[in-house]
């Protein structure tokens, strides 16, 4: 009976500034969790990607499966209140129906861990780069539909550092981003800040050590 109301299966999301240190921490992590959960780890960047790209609906840019890499993710201009409103409801179908399609089924049933680089939460610190401009209160809105991953790591620390790695936008720039995710992190329960301006080693011992915390309780309530 337990197996119906508790599912087997994880979804992580990791979040932070261009520079933060999400690849490192990602590419470190997949490889312990792949053992752990006999290589049912399951990346996916931003969204489900059930729903194809608007730029490839509208046959504006090619269709492929090679991760895209951004070099000036703030090179185009936000769409205005109508287009912004548009992208947003666009790809929330795809945070909440994609979910319900791809993931749920998977997670409800299987020992997959799913990990998503980037999330809805994105929309909070760098709408530039979905080029979308939207009031907080939309946001919230659409955060209550989206189904809550079951650990968020909110990766950041001195925004000099951060920056050094990865000078993409500007200074100011990480550091409101920093600043804004730190905010986020402190205001969801299933948040976790990681300060990824320290070792690598101690970054990803600290994720780890997140992860097994936030696994634990499950596990002990589960009969081998």
């Amino acid at each position: 009976m337990k197996r119906v109301f508790q599912r087997p299966g994880y979804v992580i999301v990791v979040l932070g500034t261009d520079g933060s240190g999400k690849s490192t921490i990602i590419n470190a992590i997949t490889p312990i969790i792949n053992e752990a959960f006999h290589k049912s780890v399951i990346y996916n960047h931003l969204r489900p990607n059930v729903l194809p790209e608007l730029g490839v609906l509208l046959g504006r840019k090619a269709k492929t499966d090679k991760p895209i890499v951004v070099t000036n993710p703030h090179a185009q201009k936000p769409s205005g209140p109508v287009g912004s409103i548009f992208r947003w409801g666009y790809y929330l179908l795809d945070y909440t129906l994609g979910y319900i399609k791809s993931v749920f089924p998977q997670i409800r049933t299987k020992s997959k861990v799913f990990i998503f680089d980037r999330y809805y939460y994105d929309y909070y610190i760098d709408q530039r780069r979905s080029r979308t401009s939207l009031p907080h209160w939309i946001l919230r809105l659409g955060e209550c539909l989206v189904p809550t991953p079951d650990i968020i790591l909110c990766l950041g620390g001195d925004p000099q550092k951060i920056y050094s790695r990865k000078p993409e936008t500007s200074l100011k720039e990480v550091t409101r981003q920093t600043r804004i995710l730190q905010k986020f992190c402190h205001s969801r329960r299933k948040a976790v800040w990681i300060d990824t301006t320290t070792t690598p080693q101690e970054s990803i011992i600290a994720t780890m050590e997140a992860i097994v915390k936030m696994m634990i309780p499950r596990f002990k309530n589960t009969k081998l």
